[in-house]
Order: C-alpha cells, then structure tokens, then sequence
C-alpha cells in the first residue's frame, strides 16, 4: 500500500521528489564515488526561499516551497509541494521533506532527514539518522523495525544531494559522483555537467548550467537547470520518460539572503538591446 501511495502522489504532484533519482549507472564502489573536490567548495550556500511551480505534460498540477536556513554551525533545507490543480489538488496530495546537517572539513554531512508524503488522505513517512563516527545509517519507515546500513562513502539523502551537486558546481573539474541513502538502500547517484544555455524564467533571462542525471534506462531523462549568478539555484528541472510523462518544476519567486530578486529583462529584450543575451531567441521555461 505505502508503494502505491508514493506512486500515486509522484504522479499527481509530480514534486520536488522527481530529483530523487532512481538506480545509477555506476557500482558503489566506483573509485570516484564522493571523492574530494580540487579545493574547498566552501560553506552551505546562501539562504533562499525559492518557489516553484509544478507542471505534468504541460498543465500546471502543483507548487513547491524550498527554504535554506543556517542555524550557527548547523544547516536546514526543507522543501514542501502540495497539490494545486486537477488531480493533485482534488487527492490532497503533499510531499514534505526536511534534513538537518553540518560541515564536517568541508563537506556536507547530513545529520538527520525526514519525508512525509500525503494523497487522498493516505500517509507514508520515513526517516533516516546519520551515525558518522559508526559510518551507518539508519532508516525508519512508518513503524516498521529500523533498517542499518553502512556506508561504502560519504552518503547524502536526497535533499542534501541536491545541495552538495550546487556547492560543487563552481568546480568544473569536480567529480559528480555520490552515495544516496533511499528508503531500503544506499544507491550511487551520477550527473554530469552539460554546456551553458541561455533560459527564459519568471526572472528573465538568464544563463543557466543544466546537470544531467545519467540513468541506466536511455529513455528516462531528468535535467535541472542552475543560474551561476543566483548562487547556483535550480530554475528549471525536467524529468521523464521519452513517449511517456514529462514533468516540470518552473521558479516562480527567490529570495536570496533576505534580497527579493526583482525579475530581469527577457530574453527577447537583452537581443533586442543589443546587451548581454543569448544569439538566438533561447529556451522558453515559461
């Protein structure tokens, strides 16, 4: 039944879960498997508030609320996506998720994570405590027993994967390569960076870096577009099937260490101007 629900609330929302990717390409112990970076990568990134909104083949489903806090030497992301439209609005459907961690010489070390997903009034939760001194991990779904597992590297759920591929990013030469905790498992994820484009957003215009999960299915396809100059926030991220659904999540709004950031001119307008824009019409995200 819990399997059936995520199924269900993944399709009717089709949330910020679709960056939660499934199996790698790679095996775990693949020798670049979280190995360190050319450098420090630095602190967490800056706090934000980013909302977006969530599309299923073209018609709007639902919207999604990222926030960033930093709390002395601890950081919290959260995410929270909730039906708008059509189906997922009508089954209630909701997918929250939370981690708390901490810098370690560093790197990412997640200390705590949570997921809650809702549809038609069904709950699934599970959560997962980080033991970095025993290298284990341990997860917990709904009231079942606690699974332990060790980690083969540095592992990351699925939320703080997201954060560390941002903070590697100004790192060309980095390797995308991790260890994320899943439900049951720990799964090597891999991406790959993919050459500048010029996009349309509910921002303007802007330059965008897509990073591209690399699956084991050739059909399936999830890419997400980050703005360098907006600290490396997603502005657009794709994900489906080839012949099948294809899903969208679309930034509406952000807020970058407390700043609103007032949209800029358009693609169109940039050419136009004759300015800094992309030399053809650029990719339409709106």
């Amino acid at each position: 039944m819990a399997a059936c629900t995520r199924e269900i609330a993944f399709t009717a929302l089709a949330g910020f879960c679709m960056l939660a990717w499934p199996p790698p390409t790679r095996p775990a112990d693949h020798p670049d498997a979280m190995e360190p970076t050319n450098g420090d990568p630095g602190p967490v990134t800056r706090p934000y508030q980013a909302r977006y909104a969530i599309y299923r083949n073209g018609r709007l489903t639902g919207k999604v609320e990222v926030t960033l806090q930093q709390q002395g030497t601890r950081w919290i992301l959260r995410s929270s996506g909730s039906g708008t439209h059509g189906l997922a609005r009508i089954l209630a459907a909701g997918d929250d998720e939370e981690v708390i961690g901490a810098l370690h010489e560093g790197r990412l070390r997640p200390l705590h994570y949570s997921r809650h997903t809702r549809v038609a009034g069904i709950d699934d939760r599970w959560n997962v405590d980080f033991d970095w001194d025993a290298r284990r991990v341990s997860i917990v779904h709904d009231e079942d027993d606690p699974l332990q597992l060790d980690m083969a590297g540095d592992a990351l759920d699925p939320l703080s994967l997201k954060l560390e591929i941002r903070r590697r990013m100004p790192q060309p030469e980095a390797p995308l390569h991790f260890q994320m905790v899943e439900e049951d498992e720990i799964d090597e994820q891999n991406f790959r960076l993919l050459p500048h484009e010029w996009m349309e957003t509910s921002l303007g215009c802007l330059l965008t870096t897509p990073v591209e999960k690399i699956h084991r299915n050739t059909e399936r396809y999830t890419r997400a577009w980050h703005a360098p100059e907006l600290d490396h926030i997603e502005v657009r991220i794709d994900h489906g099937k080839s012949g099948g659904n294809h899903l969208e999540m679309r930034i509406t709004e952000l807020t970058l260490d407390g700043v609103d950031i007032t949209p800029r001119p358009g693609c169109a307008a940039l050419q136009a101007a004759g300015g800094e824009s992309p030399p053809g019409p650029g990719r339409q995200g709106e």
